[in-house]
């Protein structure tokens, strides 16, 4: 590759559009999205309101952390729930 090709590319690079394709759920899936989807699949939270949930958020420890992730992925039964979530 030449530097005139490697100019090109790199202005390339700078150019076309861009693209997130690395999503963490926990990060995306906020409490009333959370709510919304238990509603809309039937799932019962053992949180009773958004706020309560969003209480849950100020982590303990790990395990804390990792029953709430948990809780929130059991949420995520169809294609369209993942869609909504990316």
């Amino acid at each position: 590759m030449s530097l005139r090709d490697s100019v090109l590319t790199d202005d390339l690079l700078r150019e076309i559009p861009k693209a997130e394709v690395h999503i963490h759920n926990e990060g995306s899936l906020e409490p009333e999205m959370m709510f919304e989807m238990a509603a809309r699949n039937g799932v019962r939270l053992r949180y009773g309101s958004v706020r309560e949930l969003r209480r849950a958020y100020d982590f303990a420890d790990l395990q804390s952390f990792l029953d709430l992730y948990y809780e929130g992925t059991q949420l995520l039964l169809y294609e369209s729930d993942f869609y909504e979530l990316a």
